[in-house]
């Protein structure tokens, strides 16, 4: 009989044992040790796989290491995802105090890289020159300096002041001042030629994007002003004008808007336009549409912003235009410039 039990006879030959209350599991005690188990397996799991991210080979020097290689950890561990990041972020585990230079891969793209690194696609843009215009082209083997944090850089140019530069990105000048990256001691020392990190800077680009000219002699006008990234081709029928995220799109001609939704071919967000005469064209991979089926449109009204909905490797616009259901080249209807 175990110690601690008592026994109540029920019948000639039948003993039961009867456990005091006090002796009896707790079934309350018994969830919360499960559950606690459960959370240190889960920190543990999360640790080893911070530890095999500091193991990644990194080459180059202390102060500007170079990231050559792209690892799977990157993107396949739990622990890089958006919840488990933030978390990490908190506890300074994940977090770098100096700008490291990465080489990109075949099949990388910048969006996959921001990502990864825990930034966003503007800051890898305004810290690199090449892809500041046109970021879904990077290219094999190409070097990006990728900072720490979210944010932008800025090379100081004769006249500039510590106000200036902060409005011009949107922070507080004490932002940049007290940024260690900097190392500032005050605003005397800024000196033309030198590359400030504007941490949270951002520009909004939209302002300086002129209006494409009404090109009234012409039967159609440019939807914006942007960098040709693919061409009118056999096999692409259309033009790919690469622009920034939410910059604005303008009907090509008067007409009637016949769609304006998401497209399942791939394209995202599309409008197409009825211009009559058999003309329609269409405007896809937009971030949104401004107009809605039914409405008439002017030549160069605005009607969306460009976009990277749909299958896009970043923000452009693809442009087509249609005569009698057939895609046409773009070239022998638009003027040479916007």
């Amino acid at each position: 009989m175990p110690a601690g039990c008592i026994t109540l006879t029920l019948q000639e030959g039948i003993v039961k044992a009867i456990t005091p209350r006090r002796h009896r599991p707790n079934p309350y005690r018994l969830v919360l040790t499960l559950l606690a188990g459960f959370l240190i397996w889960q920190a543990s799991a999360s640790l080893e796989a911070v530890q095999a991210l500091m193991r990644q080979p990194i080459a180059g020097s202390e102060a500007h290491p170079t990231i050559t290689a792209w690892t799977p950890l990157l993107e396949d561990e739990p622990f890089l995802q958006p919840r488990w990041r933030a978390r990490w972020d908190d506890r300074r585990i994940y977090r770098r105090d100096r700008f490291i230079t990465y080489t990109v891969q075949p099949g990388d793209t910048l969006w996959g890289i921001a990502r990864a690194f825990g930034v966003d696609v503007d800051t890898l843009r305004w810290c690199n020159p090449a892809v500041q215009r046109n970021p879904d082209r990077v290219r094999d083997g190409q070097k990006l300096r990728i900072p720490p944090r979210p944010g932008a850089c800025y090379t100081v140019r004769p006249g500039d002041t510590l106000d200036s530069i902060a409005a011009m990105w949107g922070v507080a000048p004490a932002d940049i001042l007290e940024e260690p990256l900097n190392r500032l001691q005050g605003s005397s020392q800024l000196t033309p030629g030198h590359t400030l990190f504007v941490p949270n800077g951002r520009r909004d680009l939209r302002r300086w994007l002129r209006k494409p000219s009404p090109a009234t002699g012409y039967p159609f006008a440019w939807p914006l002003v942007g960098t040709l990234t693919q061409g009118f081709s056999a096999r692409h029928r259309a033009l790919d004008l690469g622009t920034i995220y939410g910059a604005p799109v303008y009907a090509a001609r008067d007409g009637v808007v016949i769609y304006a939704a998401w497209a399942r071919t791939g394209y995202g967000y599309t409008i197409i336009i009825d211009h009559g005469e058999g003309f329609r064209t269409l405007y896809s991979h937009l971030k949104g549409t401004w107009v809605h089926e039914g409405d008439r449109v002017r030549r160069g009204q605005l009607i969306g912003e460009a976009g990277s909905t749909g299958r896009s490797t970043g923000p452009h616009l693809h442009f087509e235009i249609r005569l009698n259901g057939r895609r046409v080249n773009p070239f022998d209807y638009l003027p040479p410039e916007p």
